[in-house]
């Protein structure tokens, strides 16, 4: 099947003005918003809303979408010939930027491309459960997000510091616990890990044998 290109996806001519394209927007992205959906439905959902939400920012950034309309003109796909996982790498760094500028939405929006051209991305899992983890109500899409990323690189020490202290701050200390003796086994000086088992324990953690959330 043809891949659609952004003015097919959001259903407007090539030639559509901005405040055109922000109304098709508006309707898609109410009729497919995931939050609506449950299981594979809302799995669909999502896919479908990341690709509206890419075909909204390029055609509603000026420079984005000149370029896009000069690759279009010519019948080349914005970023055809590219690899996929080089598309996530792009994407992942410019979710991570927008995080660190406090830019949550255009966070989310980047990550989200980037893990639809490669799930397997473990940067944009922990930026993206970063983001999502400061969110009221997406804390354990965050939390998901946060795990998968210490799945992907079981080493990166970093990684699984940030993840325990959010397991912490959800109140699942066992979890919080186990994580961050996994950061010390890799690197036994790692200060947030020590923090961590230090606050656990002195409350009365799991090490000395309470129920936990975790």
């Amino acid at each position: 099947m043809k891949k659609k290109n952004h003015y097919e996806t959001l259903g407007v001519e090539p030639g559509a003005s901005e405040s055109e394209i922000r109304s098709a927007f508006r309707v898609l992205a109410k009729e497919s918003h995931p939050d609506r959906l449950e299981g594979e439905a809302r799995d669909r959902a999502e896919k479908r809303f990341q690709v509206i939400t890419e075909a909204f920012n390029v055609l509603t950034r000026p420079d984005q979408r000149e370029r896009y309309d000069k690759e279009f003109s010519q019948g080349v796909s914005s970023v055809g010939g590219m690899d996929p996982q080089e598309i996530s790498k792009r994407f992942a760094a410019k979710g991570a930027q927008a995080f660190k500028e406090g830019r949550s939405t255009e966070a989310i929006d980047f990550l989200r491309q980037a893990l639809n051209h490669d799930e397997k991305q473990a940067r944009a899992h922990y930026f993206l459960g970063l983001t999502l983890s400061k969110i009221p109500g997406k804390g354990r899409d965050g939390l998901r997000h946060l795990e998968r990323a210490t799945q992907l690189e079981p080493g990166n020490t970093t990684m699984k510091a940030e993840t325990a202290t959010a397991f912490l701050n959800a109140g699942m200390k066992s979890r919080a616990e186990r994580m961050a003796a996994e950061v010390l086994g890799l690197d036994p000086t790692n200060s947030k890990a020590t923090l961590i088992i230090e606050q656990i324990q002195g409350s009365g953690g799991p090490a000395r044998g309470r129920g936990t959330k975790g």
